[in-house]
């Protein structure tokens, strides 16, 4: 390429991103944001494709970290948990379908502890199975026992531990209710009842504690967030329908509270994409876009989907986010059967 035809080519990558406003200029060259406002996020890497071998997802839905950065996937179809190293390489997976301790039935979401143990939301078993880091079973909780409403949990679908105390917290979705369990798993409160007003909820289905204790829940189909002390009292929420900076587009996804407090909402079917959030609910930044649904014959092909492919960044169908120790964002892309990195960038 000649002089001129490079400088007319950076004039015109410099004209684009003045009309979009979605490319910076990073070590000379005009590499593209994911996100908006004050924080951008870049695509990094990501893998995943669709079938049921090693490294390949049917229904990915939540991601977890253990203390050495290694990366946890639930799947619901395919009963199991899977775990890669930070890059995405394939170490173990365990699971399958079943009742049994250590089989599961719609794996949901994931959560570990400082001691590197491993939480299991096992949905339709109605139960949580805790486990080590290499899938051997340790415990169980499946009920509520001095609850007034149901001493059994019905269809749990998240769950997420108090940073300081080891409490733990359950988003028990079929009795429109949060329960709040000992390290141990001893019953010691529960609040909510199906509804739309503070501190009702209809189908509870994302749930985050920060460093204060306060709890944070989602509604799947509602557009809001709400704020909860630790015990149960409402505080505040947030949130209102629309595709606009803190706006939500129910059915909601997950959300999870990062160790700065801050509160991150997958926005899920209808407009993909992450938004972050402060404590108190003051809008941040978003990451992500699309839809974006990859071609079946890429999703089967493991070596397409390692080249740079224009779903990059982009999303379909995401169900949960979490962010590693180094500020990393990963994204369940569960339409295209992947997972999706960001990296963070502070302009």
């Amino acid at each position: 390429m000649t002089k001129n035809a490079k400088n007319d080519v950076l004039a015109g990558l410099f004209v684009a991103a003045l009309l979009i406003g979605s490319f910076v200029l990073v070590g000379g060259l005009f590499i593209q944001s994911y996100s908006q406002d004050s924080e951008k996020y870049y695509f990094a890497f990501k893998w995943g494709s669709k079938g049921s071998n090693d490294s390949q997802f049917q229904r990915p839905h939540d991601v977890e970290f253990d203390s050495a950065g290694n990366v946890y996937i639930s799947d619901r179809d395919l009963n199991n948990i899977q775990k890669f190293d930070p890059h995405g390489k394939f170490i173990t997976k365990w699971g399958s379908s079943g009742t049994k301790t250590g089989e599961f039935n719609s794996p949901y979401s994931i959560s570990i502890d400082p001691s590197d143990n491993v939480y299991v939301v096992d949905k339709n078993n109605n139960r949580i199975q805790k486990f080590d880091l290499d899938g051997n079973f340790i415990s169980v909780i499946n009920s509520a026992e001095g609850s007034n409403l149901n001493e059994s949990l019905y269809y749990p679908e998240d769950m997420a531990r108090d940073p300081n105390t080891g409490q733990i917290y359950v988003a028990d979705t079929g009795n429109n209710r949060i329960i709040k369990f000992s390290p141990y798993g001893n019953f010691i409160l529960e609040w909510g009842q199906n509804g739309t007003g503070p501190g009702q909820f209809n189908h509870p289905h994302g749930i985050g504690v920060d460093s204060s204790g306060d709890v944070f829940v989602n509604d799947l189909n509602s557009p809001r967030i709400q704020k909860f002390n630790n015990q149960g009292k409402f505080v505040k929420e947030w949130g209102s329908r629309g595709t606009g900076s803190g706006e939500f587009l129910p059915p909601l996804e997950h959300l999870f509270v990062d160790s700065l407090d801050n509160v991150w909402q997958v926005d899920g079917q209808h407009n993909p994409r992450i938004q972050k959030f402060e404590n108190g609910g003051g809008f941040i930044t978003s990451v992500g876009s699309g839809p974006c649904i990859i071609e079946e014959e890429v999703k089967v092909d493991p070596e397409q989907m390692s080249e740079v492919l224009p779903c990059d960044g982009r999303l379909h169908l995401p169900e949960h986010a979490n962010l590693d120790s180094k500020g990393n964002l990963y994204v369940v892309d569960r339409g295209n059967q992947r997972i999706v990195v960001f990296s963070q960038h502070h302009k």
